[in-house]
């Protein structure tokens, strides 16, 4: 049985609050959420934070070349990368693809629809990755919806236009038209799925932003709708 590296309780701590408050639904297999999670998390910062595009884009090409390496090729000591390499080995492409579509945020404001869509994509990509890597293939196209709505929310909440909040909305009406329907053992993308579906259908609310978001991450954790 491997052993986990060590700071993964600072990588639980450096969890944005939605994704922390998702991450306090999983079950027994915990790893791969935290690193999916924390991978996230860090690199929205690095782009959110980036006082210029190129900067922000050479973080990322630091991450991208990393998860191409094989395993053995990695430099250790990052507790995020070397929780990459021990539960997501052999399935970074998901991963990959969160990078790619947090990278489409660099772009000049305001965004073009097609880098959002990249950006709603990865974030898709990596959920799906999640339900694979768990062995739920079946649950692959809602696990996605799940992504793409926590996607459409971010985007909808942290839009610095009125464009880009008008098509995060627009897009996001159909995938929120129904509740998600997810297995208990990927509840985590049931409770950010759908705090991000309760935020497109109140016109781009913030996720966390009333004193009902905890009663309705407490219900999405526990019956998943």
């Amino acid at each position: 049985m491997s052993r986990r590296p060590p700071g993964m309780d600072d990588l639980q701590e450096e969890l944005p609050e939605v994704s922390r408050i998702a991450f306090a639904s999983t079950g027994r297999n915990r790893d791969p959420w935290l690193a999916a999670l924390a991978l996230d998390g860090r690199i929205g910062r690095m782009v959110l934070g980036a006082s210029e595009p190129m900067l922000g884009q050479v973080r990322l090409a630091w991450w991208r070349d990393q998860l191409g390496k094989p395993i053995d090729d990695r430099p250790r000591g990052d507790p995020l990368l070397d929780l990459i390499g021990q539960c997501w080995h052999g399935r970074e492409a998901a991963l990959l693809a969160l990078v790619d579509g947090w990278e489409a945020l660099l772009g000049d404001r305001p965004l073009a629809q097609a880098d959002m869509m990249r950006f709603v994509e990865g974030r898709g990509a990596l959920a799906k990755g999640l339900v694979d890597l768990l062995s739920h293939p079946d649950h692959a196209l809602e696990a996605a919806r799940a992504g793409e709505l926590w996607a459409l929310a971010d985007l909808a909440i942290h839009a610095q236009a009125e464009d880009e909040r008008s098509y995060a909305l627009e897009q996001g009406a159909h995938r929120a038209n129904k509740p998600l329907s997810l297995p208990r053992t990927i509840r985590p993308l049931a409770v950010i799925g759908g705090l991000a579906r309760r935020s497109l259908r109140a016109e781009g609310a913030a996720m966390l932003g009333d004193c009902f978001s905890p009663l309705v991450a407490l219900r999405l954790g526990m019956v998943g709708r």
